[in-house]
């Protein structure tokens, strides 16, 4: 049997490599219901986003609901177009891209679906989801190799070859899930994003599909961005982690730094949050107070400090800047010295 996906097994690249996918100042504002007085209020989903991705690395990204997580994934990709900003991937800008262009590097870039249900055709089958890519880019297959195929990729991921004939909803939750990885490796990808892949599904389930998500990155050096709420989730499938907080991103760092030295008071807040796994874990709860801000309307300075415990009088004046602190790693506040 060949190998599913065509590129090289590697490991996740040192900190020194050159970054496969580099971010910068990110921007996706949507008009705002009403569009105000003047029809310039926007909501500032996405509000000056900087990353990088290495291979084989994975970057998961936490934070509350409406934090701006999900668009963040989508405008990566083009599902919705940034307002501004850059991502450089091999090269080329991908929001420079024409439309034909970034068709092209959508085998490259690949999506994996919050919903594993809403997410494929209930009146395809599994085989017809699968190959679907490659009706869309015959080069990748010719059409006599797609019945082996699918049953490759089936079995890669957990479920049996005689699948291909069942439809979406003969199927559990995680199962689904299981289909919509395979038809994201059908076109040999070597990014892809998923937006909240676990939230949907059981926490034993939860688990065999981040050990299958491991597992095909650990033979196929994939680079994967998950996005989650989930801070415990994240802890066990993360190179590194980035903390969002209404636009911004206010913390990033490796599985270490966050989880043992976290340094904003909203990454503190989460991981208080977080259920202990043993007594000796237990650590006193941080409690959030108030709504969080409005994205129409954010406030001055750092948008965090209307819930922050240590919040001054600058904090309203000076925007934050995401830089190294204590000697660490980046982190978006000012009462945390550098």
């Amino acid at each position: 049997m060949t190998d599913v996906l065509q590129h090289p097994a590697t490991t996740p690249s040192s900190s020194d490599a050159a970054p496969l996918l580099q971010v910068s100042n990110l921007i996706k504002h949507y008009p705002a219901p009403g569009g105000g007085r003047d029809g310039k209020r926007v909501v500032q989903a996405v509000d000056n986003v900087s990353f990088t991705l290495r291979k084989g690395e994975t970057l998961g990204v936490v934070g509350e609901s409406g934090c701006g997580k999900s668009t963040l994934a989508r405008a990566l990709l083009r599902l919705v177009e940034p307002t501004s900003g850059q991502a450089m991937y091999k090269g080329e800008d991908l929001f420079a891209l024409s439309a034909k262009d970034m068709r092209k590097r959508r085998c490259e870039l690949q999506m994996i679906f919050q919903d594993p249900f809403a997410s494929l055709n209930p009146r395809m089958t599994v085989g017809q989801i699968v190959s679907e890519p490659w009706v869309i880019f015959p080069d990748i297959l010719p059409r006599a190799q797609w019945k082996p195929r699918i049953e490759e990729l089936l079995t890669r991921v957990g479920l049996r070859a005689e699948d291909a004939s069942r439809y979406p909803h003969q199927f559990s939750g995680g199962q689904r899930q299981r289909i919509g990885i395979a038809r994201a490796l059908s076109v040999n990808p070597e990014v892809i994003v998923c937006d909240e892949p676990f939230s949907a599904l059981d926490v034993s389930i939860q688990a065999q599909v981040i050990n299958l998500l491991e597992d095909i990155q650990d033979q196929y050096g994939l680079s994967y961005i998950i996005i989650a709420h989930d801070l415990s989730v994240i802890r066990h499938c993360s190179d590194r982690v980035a903390v969002m907080y209404l636009g911004n991103i206010v913390e990033i760092g490796t599985w270490d730094q966050i989880y043992q030295n976290p340094l904003h008071p909203y990454t503190q807040a989460l991981l208080s949050a977080m259920p202990e796994i043993r007594p000796d874990e237990r650590k006193q709860r941080i409690i959030l107070e108030g709504e969080v801000p409005s994205p129409i309307d954010p406030p001055s300075g750092c948008r965090f400090r209307t819930r922050c415990n240590r919040a001054q009088t600058d904090c309203a004046n000076q925007k934050p800047e995401l830089i190294i602190r204590r000697d660490s790693h980046p982190c978006a506040c000012i009462h945390t010295s550098t």
